[in-house]
Order: C-alpha cells, then sequence, then structure tokens
C-alpha cells in the first residue's frame, strides 16, 4: 500500500475513533455504535481503492482502454460496497441512520484534511 493511502486510512481511524467516542459521551452508545461503522465504511472504501490502484501497479504496459476500464471497474465496485454496507448497517442492523452518515461523512472529510496535514 502506498504511504499516502496508509496515511489516509490511519486519519479516517483516528477521525472516526475520535467522533464516536464524543459522540458516545453526549449521545448514546447505539449513536456512537452508528457513527463508528459509518466511519468503517469510508475506511472500507480507501482501502478497496487502494488495493485497486496496487493491482493496476503490478500490471505492465496495460494501455489506455484497459486502465480506463479498471478505473470505471473500481469505480463501480466502490459504490457497490459502499451501498451494501450501507443497507447492512440500515436493515440488518437497524443503526441509527443519521449517525450512521455523520460517521460516513466525517471518514470522507479526511480526504479533505489529508493533503494539510500532508504539510
Amino acid at each position: 500500500m502506498r504511504v499516502e493511502y496508509a496515511r489516509l486510512a490511519g486519519l479516517q481511524c483516528a477521525i472516526t475513533i475520535t467522533g464516536s467516542t464524543l459522540v458516545c459521551l453526549v449521545v448514546t452508545h447505539l449513536a456512537a455504535g452508528s457513527v463508528a461503522y459509518g466511519g468503517g465504511i469510508a475506511l472500507v472504501s480507501t482501502l478497496w481503492l487502494a488495493m485497486r490502484l496496487a493491482q493496476a501497479e503490478r500490471q505492465e504496459n496495460s494501455g489506455a482502454e484497459r486502465s480506463l476500464r479498471h478505473a470505471y471497474r473500481t469505480v463501480l465496485e466502490r459504490f457497490a460496497w459502499v451501498f451494501l454496507l450501507f443497507a447492512a448497517g440500515l436493515r440488518l442492523m437497524e443503526l441509527a441512520p443519521l449517525w450512521l452518515l455523520v460517521g460516513f461523512v466525517a471518514g470522507q472529510s479526511a480526504w479533505l484534511l489529508a493533503p494539510v496535514w500532508k504539510r
């Protein structure tokens, strides 16, 4: 895994742990679990992207068409994973929807903070 993605995943973990701890202290344990699960969805999405990028880098001279197909497939897979994990959290585990989204957005915010944190 590239160093950038490892740092991003670490930042996502830190944001998720901090956010769920604060929500646990202020709101409820159910809300904290929902925030943690939402942050976990963002983390899985990042790790999936890192894995697919590593696969693409191992292929030698795959050509523009194959690279573009790989990129489109990666995007569709990430959306599918996020959708399935949200569905599992909402339907199967019956987590709080608002807090689940809060955790996901907080985890995704690491993508905005990573360039600032890198400097």
